[in-house]
This record gives C-alpha cells, sequence and structure tokens, in this order.
C-alpha cells in the first residue's frame, strides 16, 4: 500500500514540474474544481501566491498539486472539490482574510448552528477501542471518527499539506486509537470552505499531543490504518 500511495505522488508532482505554475495542465485544472472554474490553464492560478511547486498554483493554502488516491485516503477523497466550484483565485477572496491571507475559520468552533444560532454539542464518552482521526498536527483538539469522508469535515485544502520533515504522514493525516475513555464535545460540523461539512467533530479536553503523552490515545501506525 505504501509504495502504490507514493508512487502516485511522485508520478503527480513529475506531470506538472515543467512549465509550474505559468501554465497548469488541463487534467489538473479539471480534477483541481469538477465545476464552475472556466479560466484556461494560463490563466487558472491568477490571484494565488506562487511559492512552492509541490503546492496547487504554488500556493500552500491550495494544499498539494497531487490529492490522495490510494487506500484508505483516497476513499476520503472520491468526492472531494478541494475549491467548491471556485477558481484558484476566488476560493482565496472568499475564504481569507485580506490583510494577512490566512483563513477565516467558522463561528461556533466549527459546529453547526441550531435555529437560535447556538451550537449543536454535547457531551459524549469515547471508549476504549475507538478510532478517531485527524488532518492536522497534535497540537490541535478536534478530531473526527475514523475515515470519515474530508467533504464532511469542511476543512481548507491546506490541511491536506505533507508538513516538512514529516514524510512518515504524508497528507498530514492520523489515525488514533482510545486506550482510555474520554469525555469530548461532540456534534455536527457546518459547511464552510466551499465544503458541506455535516460530518461529526469531537473536541477534545486537551489537545491530541498531550492525550497521547497521558496515555489516553495510541497514534496508529500506517500498516495499522
Amino acid at each position: 500500500m505504501q509504495l502504490s500511495f507514493m508512487l502516485s505522488v511522485v508520478a503527480g508532482f513529475a506531470a506538472v514540474a515543467s512549465g509550474f505554475p505559468m501554465a497548469v495542465p488541463q487534467s489538473l485544472v479539471t480534477r483541481s474544481s469538477k465545476t464552475g472554474c472556466t479560466l484556461s490553464p494560463a490563466d487558472y492560478c491568477q490571484g494565488t501566491n506562487n511559492t512552492n511547486p509541490q503546492y496547487l498554483c504554488g500556493d500552500y493554502r491550495l494544499g498539494p498539486v497531487v490529492l490522495p488516491t490510494a487506500i484508505p485516503l483516497g476513499n476520503l477523497m472520491s468526492e472531494y472539490d478541494r475549491l467548491g466550484g471556485l477558481c484558484p483565485g476566488e476560493f482565496l477572496k472568499t475564504w481569507t482574510n485580506a490583510s494577512t491571507g490566512a483563513y477565516n475559520y467558522p463561528p461556533l468552533a466549527g459546529f453547526q448552528p441550531d435555529t437560535a444560532s447556538a451550537p449543536i454539542e454535547g457531551n459524549q464518552t469515547l471508549s476504549v477501542g475507538t478510532r478517531v482521526d485527524r488532518f492536522g498536527s497534535a497540537y490541535g483538539s478536534y478530531v473526527s471518527p475514523a475515515y470519515a469522508p474530508y467533504i464532511q469535515r469542511a476543512l481548507p485544502p491546506s490541511n491536506l499539506d505533507t508538513p516538512a520533515g514529516e514524510p512518515t504522514y504524508p497528507y498530514n493525516y492520523h489515525v488514533y486509537e482510545v486506550l482510555k475513555p474520554f469525555v469530548v464535545l461532540s456534534g455536527p460540523i457546518a459547511p464552510w470552505f466551499g465544503q458541506p461539512g455535516q460530518g461529526t467533530q469531537y473536541g477534545t479536553p486537551m489537545s491530541v499531543g498531550a492525550l497521547l503523552n497521558a496515555s489516553y490515545l495510541r497514534e496508529l501506525t500506517r500498516e495499522e490504518y
């Protein structure tokens, strides 16, 4: 599984290395936004910040050029349109702060609001053996039921960026197993970043790293998941 996973990444990088990002291959334009963007490959990256060719349009905020296709991550991405039907520059204009360029995250910690605009959330105990996962570092304090589709998480494409110096976990994907029960704040995820959301998120009482250190969680190896 690991070999096919890495080969798909290498092949994708090779396909876009020449001429990037002055012109983007039409196949990449089609994959990155399935509907809505009508810019030609030559104009596709207008309004982005080109700094590194491993990212779409050279902009880390848009995620990696090549999305995962191997199991299990390929299954999580099967319906994913990273730009929600927009062109890259339009997507960034919609979802980032004009002054800082950073993403604007949803209110209510990302929980779906009810009709009174209050977050739909409640306490839930995660039992021993439960698997949860996360696209992000161990500094964060939100996880989801393991293997939920990416579109249900309403995350920005940058959460798929593999951190520099951490090739062991491509696409910043981590799976954890509960070793000791603990209480989380559970609820449905609100739509954001052009994604429908409606998956489940768990707000943990401390960071994932702290839960690992306290032996509430253990991280699975890629062979285990």
